[in-house]
C-alpha cells in the first residue's frame, strides 16, 4: 500500500486580519489575504467542506519584520489534505 501524499496550509491570524497560505509541493505557494476574521472563519468551514483535517494550532508564532528589530505575535493553524491519485 502506497503511503498518502499531503498537502498542507497555515491560516495566520494577525491583527484583525488573516491570510491562507496553501504550501504546494512544486514550492509555488498559493497566499490569499482574508480582510477580517470572520471572512477567515467563512474560508475554515469551506477548507473543512474540502477535505482539509485541523492538524494543529500554534498560539503565539513570532516572527522578526524584515531587518528591524521588532517583532510580530499572530497565531497560526495548520491544516492537511490528502492529495488525490
Amino acid at each position: 500500500m502506497a503511503a498518502t501524499r499531503w498537502l498542507y496550509a497555515t491560516v495566520d491570524f494577525i491583527r484583525e486580519k488573516a491570510q491562507v497560505t496553501v504550501l504546494m509541493p512544486n514550492g509555488d505557494h498559493r497566499v490569499t489575504a482574508v480582510e477580517s476574521e470572520d471572512e477567515a472563519f467563512t474560508v475554515i468551514a469551506q477548507m473543512g467542506s474540502e477535505g482539509w483535517e485541523l492538524t494543529g494550532a500554534e498560539q503565539q508564532v513570532r516572527t522578526r519584520v524584515l531587518i528591524e528589530a521588532t517583532y510580530t505575535d499572530f497565531r497560526r493553524l495548520w491544516f492537511k489534505k490528502p492529495i488525490d491519485g
